[in-house]
Parts: C-alpha cells; structure tokens; sequence
C-alpha cells in the first residue's frame, strides 16, 4: 500500500534524534516544517522529555533558527500532572526530577512531598534527573510501600548525546528504584502511552487516518503511534528496526532531509500525473 505524505493533515513530529540533536537542527528539518505550514498542515511537537517545559523548548528551537509560534509542543513535563489529576484527582506525590517536572505537578493541583517528609503518599513520580543520589533511590524505596505506586514520566533509557552516544533517562533511573523496592506494578504517560495521542486528536478534532507520527525511537514514536492507530514514519539514522515488537513503520527514512525531499516528490507527483494544486507531471 502507498502512503502519500499529503494524505495526511496532521504531523506530529519527536523532537530530541528527530527534529534537532543537542542544539543543532538536522537537515531537512527545518525545510520540512516550513513547507507543511506553507500547505496549511497542522504540526505538534510530541516529546518525552521530562525536564523542560514547552516554553524551555521553544525558546530552544526558535534560537536554532526555527519558528514555533504556531506549533504546540507538548511534553512529558506538563503531561505527567494532566494526566494523574484526570484519572486519580489531586494527589500526594514525591517527585524525583527536575525543578521544572515539581513546579508542573503543583500547578495541576498535587501536593508535593518532601523527601523526609513521613507522610504517605500516593504516587513516586520519576523523571530525568540529573542530580539523582543513592539517598534519592533509598527514599524512594522508603516511599514505595502500601499502596504507593511508581509512576514514569516517560519509560526512555536513554537519547542521543551529541555524539551519538547514549545519555541515561527516566527509564534507567526508575529501573534502579524498581529492583530496589522491588515492585513489578509500573506505569508511565509518555510515548507509547497512547494518552498525549488522543489529546492531539482531541484538539486537531480530525480523523486518525489523517494523522501521521515521525519519530527515531521504535519503542516509543512508532509503537506509540501504531497503538493509537496512526500511520508512522521511521528515521532510521541508518539503524535496523527491532524485529520483535510486532509491528513496522509505514514509511521508513534515513534522515530529515530524505523525508523533506519525499514530501517535495510527493507535492508535485501526487496521483495519476496531477497534484493537489493541478499542476500536471511533464
């Protein structure tokens, strides 16, 4: 089956080893975003940083030479708090992260826990932190008894440093905790989580197959996407995709710039010699 990129309405875009690595956009990117908006496409920007706010970030792309101003970015950060008042309420929650992850879980309503606090609480909120200690992981343990469960921000191990190698995350930290408290029960709200998902198409109040996910992380844009029923695109950066998930991406890319230039192709080769504009193929 042919997947033409017009089909499509709305692009949700990974952002961290997809549109930029570090503080440099890849090529393409730039070029890419540009042109969807010139068609009148709506963009997100689905991350699962659990650092920064969208704010932070926006800053951060407009000083690569990218403009936002009317693209929504949505992170993990502000997420995480959304989503644990919708299904639990306000809640009591020791949170092991950034400044920026506290300060969003306190404006939808929790209530946050200090780390010798003796109170109990209802949630363990992990993030990427990167001031995590052994007292950090011994009083998370502590906290983690009775009912208490241990909630991720996103399940990431780790990302693309600027050279490529790879930056420990959410994941490997929470996997720490885990075998410390030894508990299996574990949940997370970012990327596969199919949440943030149906808040986009809730908001772009379009259909599923109008939308498409571009991402570098199998285990989380592209089996994320495929859970929410969306088509998906794959930037390998030359890598395999995992054959035991169960799945494939629709459209597979080396980079960036491969997908701009498939979308320019597409944009004036689009059916039967004609495209969306009538401009007829020579």
């Amino acid at each position: 089956m042919n997947v033409y990129l017009n089909e499509f309405s709305v692009f949700i875009f990974d952002l961290d080893g997809c549109v930029y690595r570090n503080f440099s956009l890849y090529p393409g990117a730039k070029e890419l975003i540009n042109g969807l908006l010139n068609d009148d496409k709506k963009i997100y920007f689905l991350t699962n940083n659990s650092r920064d706010t969208s704010e932070t970030i926006r800053k951060k792309l407009n000083e690569m030479g990218l403009n936002t101003d009317k693209i929504p970015i949505i992170t993990m950060t502000e997420m995480i708090g959304k989503y644990l008042y919708e299904k639990n309420g306000a809640s009591k929650i020791l949170s092991v992260g950034s400044e920026e992850l506290s300060a969003a879980l306190q404006k939808e309503g929790h209530q946050l826990l200090t780390f010798d606090s003796e109170e109990i609480c209802d949630f363990v909120v992990v993030g990427r932190d990167t001031e995590f200690t052994y007292e950090k992981l011994y009083t998370s343990t502590r906290f983690l008894t009775g009912k208490t469960k241990l909630v991720l921000v996103n399940p990431d191990f780790n990302h693309p440093g600027q050279e490529g190698e790879n930056v420990p995350e959410t994941g490997a930290i929470a996997a720490a905790i885990q075998a410390a408290a030894e508990i299996t029960e574990i949940s997370f709200v970012g990327k596969p989580n199919s949440y943030a998902y149906e808040r986009i198409l809730n908001e772009a109040d379009v259909d599923v197959n109008q939308c498409v996910m571009i991402g570098d992380n199998p285990l989380t844009d592209i089996q994320g996407g495929a859970s929410a029923n969306m088509k998906t695109i794959w930037i390998s950066h030359s890598k395999k995709f995992p054959q035991n998930l169960g799945i494939q991406p629709d459209i597979t890319v080396h980079s960036m710039q491969e997908l701009y230039e498939m979308y320019i192709a597409n944009y004036f080769y689009y059916v039967e010699g004609v495209n969306k504009k009538g401009r007829v193929i020579p």
